[in-house]
């Protein structure tokens, strides 16, 4: 085992938690669906997460011929990232499904702590982007002025879903980002 396989395994293990929770808590939905007042927002917003899970998991493989990603400082943001999306998956869905549970109602109790959390998590996505060399989005060269939008839009479009009450924009902020993910690694590569 060499030191980068050593330093996913705790990577691993909160990812997996992540991954179940969002798993486990759609299917109590899915098993209660008649008793479920159903809003698609969070529903988008848990497949953003999981879809950041993916993400995340396939971007770190990319680390592993780094050096400086096995240092204590970039491995505790590199965890403190996973831990993040831990929470994000916690309360992305509704986990008590009992006397007809009310999506949308869940949801906007949630709002602000979500999507502050995202918007954490991408702060310190930038963070880590600026310590492994802010390098164009196939890691080729440097940065150009779309590396820097691609970077950053998020932190400021998620922030503004934890501070703004639009409807649409719920839908239209994670789709975007959604849509541009998939788009972006559909053809990349291990």
């Amino acid at each position: 085992m060499n030191p980068f396989d050593y330093a996913l395994g705790l990577l691993t293990i909160l990812m997996g938690l992540a991954l179940a929770d969002v798993a486990f808590s759609f299917h109590k939905l899915a098993v209660r669906r008649t008793e479920i007042d159903w809003d698609g927002r969070p529903l988008i917003a848990a497949v953003l997460v999981l879809l950041e899970c993916v993400r995340l998991w396939f971007g770190q493989w990319t680390l592993r011929d780094s050096a400086s990603a096995l240092t204590f400082p970039v491995y505790l943001g590199l965890f403190i990232q996973m831990l993040m999306l831990v929470l994000l998956a916690s309360a992305s869905l509704p986990d008590e499904t009992a006397d007809g549970c009310d999506m949308g109602a869940v949801y906007e109790s949630r709002r602000r702590y979500f999507w502050g959390i995202f918007t954490a998590y991408y702060v310190l996505y930038f963070a880590l982007w600026l310590i492994f060399g802010a390098t164009n989005a196939d890691a080729t060269g440097p940065a150009t002025a779309v590396d820097w939008v691609r970077v950053l839009a998020p932190i400021a479009a998620l922030l503004a879903l934890a501070l703004v009450r639009v409807r649409w924009l719920d839908y239209l902020i994670p789709g975007a980002l959604i849509i541009f993910y998939v788009v972006r690694y559909w053809h990349a590569t291990l």
